[in-house]
């Protein structure tokens, strides 16, 4: 036997470890997020894709299409048809109305008015909207055109700007618009993986009253402490592995280039990955240690830590929504893994400083949390949930 695996921390995390490997809630609660969240997000994906990029006519209501065969001819040739059958069981009809003054206010050169009928908030819909409302633009601009050259004036003097786009973003950094949401899940994998073996090595052997036993071997508390949070820090890396290996797998199979996107991390890039989160999976398991041991019960342990979870989904999607873009953050913990997962997505130089002093931060803050638990446990009430 090597000394370190001889040493207090060595026994108890040996001990932790086997333990957490014998429940088999643990294991599943560890592979059940870390494989499921990417899972599910990629169907959601994959659906999304699908209406984005469906090809097929958008069947609509028509009223009025007699008034109006010029422009029922132009939202024909935009892939825009009458519907001919019923509309399914629990799905608002899109209708389109073309009024009987139609050819009258055409002819008077006056706005005629079409009415457009539908649940602009159906999100199945939504892009079937668009395309009509697209084409019935389309069409109201081709008008516009024609009734200014009748009179004798160049179309062009309503357009004094032309600009022109030179669009210079990669298929990777495109990718991350997409993929910045699915990063949330190697983040959380950490968290959540680790988290019944964090509860149940803490509030839980506290309800079995072996903790003060643990305590009255010759080892001090910060190395128990410190035992068990390198053992409930191992699920954590195992989801954080599991997620980073499964999710560029599984996107693999998602049509990503019919929206000009690619999601390509080669296996040097998933390996630095996975250095990332080892201190952040040991930041994880300190906050839930701190927090299981402050709770009186078990049942009280897991609701606190519910609400602890919803720390690094603040912190990264505040960090979105906000379009924050100080420095700082890429020195911070979690931020700091979060700002240099994007920039591998991107396909982006990493900022190699920033990458180093956001993980040694995140380490030292680790570890005082543990040291600040290895004191409370030097109170009784901490020790009996008093």
């Amino acid at each position: 036997m090597s000394k370190s695996v001889r040493s207090p921390i060595g026994i108890v995390w040996r001990k932790e470890l086997k333990d957490a490997i014998r429940d088999k809630r643990s294991v599943m609660a560890a592979m059940s997020y870390a494989f499921f969240g990417p899972l599910l997000m990629a169907v959601a994906f994959y659906v999304m894709i699908s209406q984005l990029t469906d090809p097929s006519d958008v069947e609509i209501d028509i009223k009025g299409a007699e008034h109006a065969p010029a422009l029922i001819e132009y939202l024909q040739q935009q892939g825009i048809v009458e519907r001919e059958k019923a509309w399914p069981a629990g799905q608002q009809p899109i209708e389109l109305v073309i009024g009987e003054s139609w050819a009258d206010d055409i002819a008077k050169a006056q706005p005629a008015p079409i009415t457009l009928t539908a649940d602009f908030s159906a999100t199945k819909q939504r892009s079937d909207i668009r395309r009509i409302e697209k084409a019935i633009e389309g069409y109201g601009s081709k008008l516009s055109f024609i009734r200014m050259q009748m009179r004798g004036l160049d179309p062009r003097v309503v357009q004094p700007i032309d600009l022109v786009k030179h669009d210079t973003a990669t298929k990777g950094s495109r990718s991350a618009i997409l993929m910045g949401s699915v990063l949330i899940f190697i983040l959380l994998s950490v968290f959540f993986s680790g988290m019944n073996v964090a509860i149940d090595i803490s509030a839980g052997e506290r309800e079995r009253n072996s903790l003060e036993l643990l305590l009255s071997q010759p080892l001090s508390s910060h190395q128990l402490v410190l035992g068990k949070a390198f053992a409930a820090s191992c699920f954590a890396m195992f989801g954080g592995i599991l997620s980073v290996v499964l999710i560029p797998l599984i996107f693999r199979f998602l049509p990503l280039h019919d929206i000009g996107i690619s999601v390509a991390i080669e296996w040097p890039m998933m390996l630095l990955m996975v250095l990332m989160l080892a201190p952040l999976a040991l930041f994880a398991t300190a906050l839930q240690l701190f927090v299981s041991f402050r709770a009186k019960s078990f049942k009280e342990a897991q609701t606190y830590i519910s609400f602890l979870l919803m720390l690094p989904m603040l912190a990264v999607f505040g960090v979105e929504f906000a379009r924050l873009k100080n420095p700082v953050l890429y020195y911070l913990p979690l931020t700091g893994q979060h700002q240099a997962l994007l920039d591998i997505i991107k396909g982006e130089a990493l900022q190699w400083l920033p990458l180093v002093v956001s993980g040694v931060v995140t380490a030292i803050v680790s570890l005082l949390i543990i040291r600040v638990i290895g004191r409370m446990l030097a109170s009784e009430k901490v020790v009996f949930g008093l």
